[in-house]
This record gives structure tokens, sequence and C-alpha cells, in this order.
């Protein structure tokens, strides 16, 4: 039982960590956020390299949320892959906002990948669950698993 606290504690934990981390890049100047960015490991991407930075943010917050809301609800259905989405999304929103008011500009563009992000991720993270559950079954029920007198 310490162990399902101390999950739920460290996931949920790590999503406000994530948020903190995303409001201080956010912050930043905009050279500064973008120094990062100009590393040979993501150059290759043009100027893909915002964008993708943006769907890896919201991505990993998404799946962070998600396993925090599965930590203290384990109901693995969809509705909380989608509501760590849209929690996602909706902070990508107060995200852009947040840029315009430290003099950098917030945009749409930034906003739909952010949601986008989010949403891949979040599903992703569920059916990976769901083929995860599925395959442990089968694992279960096959023949050559089952005990000699269960």
């Amino acid at each position: 039982m310490q162990v399902l606290w101390i999950s739920r504690i460290a996931f949920s934990g790590a999503t406000l960590a994530w948020m903190g981390l995303i409001f201080y890049l956010s912050s930043l100047s905009q050279a500064e956020a973008s120094k990062p960015l100009e590393s040979p490991v993501v150059s290759w991407l043009g100027v893909l390299r915002s964008y993708a930075a943006h769907a890896v943010l919201y991505g990993v917050l998404a799946a962070l949320a998600q396993m925090s809301l599965w930590g203290w609800k384990p109901d693995y259905r969809l509705r909380w892959a989608l509501a760590a989405a849209a929690f996602s999304a909706l902070y990508g929103i107060s995200d852009e906002f947040h840029q315009s008011l430290v003099g950098r500009t917030g945009s749409f563009g930034d906003v739909i990948v952010n949601a986008g992000g989010a949403t891949v991720s979040a599903i992703g993270l569920w059916l990976l669950r769901l083929w995860w559950r599925r395959d442990s079954k089968s694992r279960n029920s096959h023949p050559n698993n089952r005990r000699i007198g269960a």
C-alpha cells in the first residue's frame, strides 16, 4: 500500500515539476529559449525545431498527468487519457498567454501543436496500456503458463 502512495506522490510531483519547467522556459527571452534548439541533435529539423520542442514538452506533460490520474484512480479508460490531454492543452494556452506577458509573442500555431502533442501522447499511452493488459491476459491464459494442480 505504501508503494501505491509513493507512486501517486511521485507522478503528481513530476507533473508539477514539468509544469514548472515549462513555465520557466516560457519566461526566458526568445534568444535564450531558442539556444538549446541550435544544437546539432535537433538542428536538422530546421524551422520545425520549435514545433517539435512544443510537441515533446506537452506530450511529456500529458503522459505525466495521465500517469498521475491513473495513480489516484486506476481506471484505465479513454476519458482519463482525454482529460490528461485537455489539461495539458489548457496549460499550453496559459503558457502562450504567459509568453505574451514577458515580452514574447504567443502563437495560435503553438497552441495547436501543444494540444496535438498532448493528445497523441495521451492516446498513445492509453493504447499501450490496452495492449499491455491484453498481452498479459493472453500470457496468463496460455496453456504453458498454467500450474500443475492449480
